[in-house]
């Protein structure tokens, strides 16, 4: 079940309780495709639990950082060279570049694949990113938040980098991500508590228990429109 959700680094203060299904605002979907966007600092686990549910649900997972890693690395994209100074910085980059990547991908899969559902982990980040997204793409159903301490996200990405080698998981940049999630994101994570569209998981435990939870909560909010594989 979700518990209860308070803010490991920052918020204590600030924000009460997150995290009940029954907290969710049950805004009509008004459109043929659903957006659930999933939150969460550097390290929390989105790509590893978005992975694990596109394996079993009929879901398309986006994810920002591989999306802006596909633009960079791609030959004689006009925007590479922008995306790999604001990655390497630890920076978010332009929102209209980031929202028209996005948009792109998503109407490239809803046209291609028929895909109806889309787990977009690593956005948001910012106030006008969410306020962008939602004016010109779709309004998001509801955020799942992956909450957890900054001590497991360094040694997860520190893991990770040993694993991937990933040219944005140096000791450097990760301090820097984790100082603009904590300094932006967590805005967004507090507005979307504020409108009863976020789902708090505690994202320190196994990987087989925060999945538990994640799944629960998409079951209860998407209904008929999750399909299992």
């Amino acid at each position: 079940m979700a518990r209860d959700w308070y803010s490991s680094d920052q918020s204590r203060d600030d924000c009460t309780s997150i995290g009940s299904s029954e907290s969710i605002a049950s805004d009509p979907i008004d459109s043929d495709f659903s957006i659930i966007f999933v939150l969460g600092g550097p390290g929390a686990g989105k790509g590893t639990q978005c992975a694990n549910i596109a394996r079993n649900f009929y879901v398309k997972h986006l994810s920002v950082g591989d999306v802006l890693r596909t633009e960079r690395d791609t030959p004689g994209s006009p925007y590479g060279e922008t995306v790999a100074r604001n990655m390497e910085e630890g920076r978010i980059g332009p929102m209209n570049l980031t929202v028209e990547l996005l948009k792109n991908a998503i109407e490239a899969a809803r046209q291609n694949d028929g895909w109806k559902v889309f787990l977009i982990d690593g956005f948001p980040r910012k106030m006008d990113q969410l306020y962008f997204f939602e004016s010109t793409v779709s309004r998001a159903i509801f955020a799942l938040f992956l909450d957890s301490s900054e001590d497991v996200r360094l040694l997860r990405l520190q893991q990770r980098a040993m694993i991937e080698n990933r040219r944005d998981d140096t000791a450097d940049t990760i301090q820097k991500r984790f100082h603009t999630f904590n300094d932006t994101c967590m805005v967004v994570v507090k507005h979307m508590y504020g409108q009863r569209r976020l789902k708090g998981v505690d994202a320190n435990g196994d990987i087989g228990t925060v999945y538990a939870e994640i799944e629960g909560a998409l079951i209860t909010t998407l209904g008929e429109r999750l399909e299992r594989r």
